[in-house]
């Protein structure tokens, strides 16, 4: 019955997957062309991300239950990480700048995309890479570009959050810009991509999926100028809400 099951699922598993390559590339070359007319604006990062993350949140059949997004447009949103999945639903709905591995560079479409968006990529066991990370992010959110921060660091299963790298907010408290935490819950725990799993075998059995159902919630801004009681007081609030969203989920 499973094998019936992963040969009836794998052609949209497929036709998603190549649809994920197909926005991508339409999102970077329509990028690329408004920024050598036009130049670097918030309107064309607003447009890539959102047009990206939303088409592919729409195609693979991602249905999100939410509340609203405090009204605030200079701020660091920090939600727990479960998946790549993530990234596209934050994008759709939060189109920020979005802070990530260096390494990423190597991934299509990655490096002008990052361009385009004003994403920002670091290499963490440098110095001078995280210290360029805090003006960059301080310049982002001058032009009123928020930036998506995951402050696990990595995906993690769950129920609740990770442990909390300690550089997200340092460099949130010396810049002085409020955080919004931010929870993900997915409805099956198996929707996060951990450990060993391969990429292309989650993906795979992922985009499978007719539908994939997430629960989302946005807290309150916080803001601190002490690293030590902002990182406590944004994973206490991102605990809390995954447990209101598991409860949600479970009804």
């Amino acid at each position: 019955m499973k094998t019936l099951r992963i040969i009836f699922l794998f052609p949209l598993a497929l036709a998603r997957l190549i649809f994920i390559v197909f926005i991508s590339g339409y999102v970077v070359f329509v990028g690329w062309f408004w920024l050598k007319i036009f130049g670097f604006s918030q309107r064309l990062q607003h447009w890539v991300m959102r047009t990206w993350g939303k088409s592919i949140v729409i195609f693979l059949g991602i249905r999100v239950t939410k509340n609203e997004l405090p009204q605030s447009h200079n701020y660091i949103l920090m939600p727990n990480h479960r998946s790549y999945i993530d990234i596209f639903i934050v994008a759709g709905l939060t189109p920020s700048a979005m802070v990530g591995k260096a390494e990423l560079k190597k991934w299509p479409f990655v490096k002008l995309g990052a361009l385009i968006t004003n994403s920002i990529l670091v290499k963490r066991s440098e110095i001078k890479s995280l210290v360029e990370t805090m003006n960059k992010i301080k310049a982002s959110v001058n032009q009123n570009i928020p930036v998506t921060l995951f402050p696990e660091g990595t995906t993690h299963k769950g129920p609740l959050t990770g442990q909390f790298k300690k550089g997200s907010f340092k460099i949130a408290a010396d810049t002085n810009i409020p955080i919004i935490p931010m929870a993900i819950h997915y409805k099956n725990e198996n929707d996060a991509w951990i450990d060993d799993d391969t990429f292309l075998g989650h993906i795979f059995r992922q985009m499978g999926k007719p539908v994939t159902k997430v629960f989302l919630r946005y807290g309150e801004p916080i803001a601190n100028n002490d690293h030590q009681n902002l990182q406590k007081n944004t994973r206490k609030q991102i605990d809390l809400m995954l447990l209101e969203l598991i409860d949600e989920a479970a009804m």
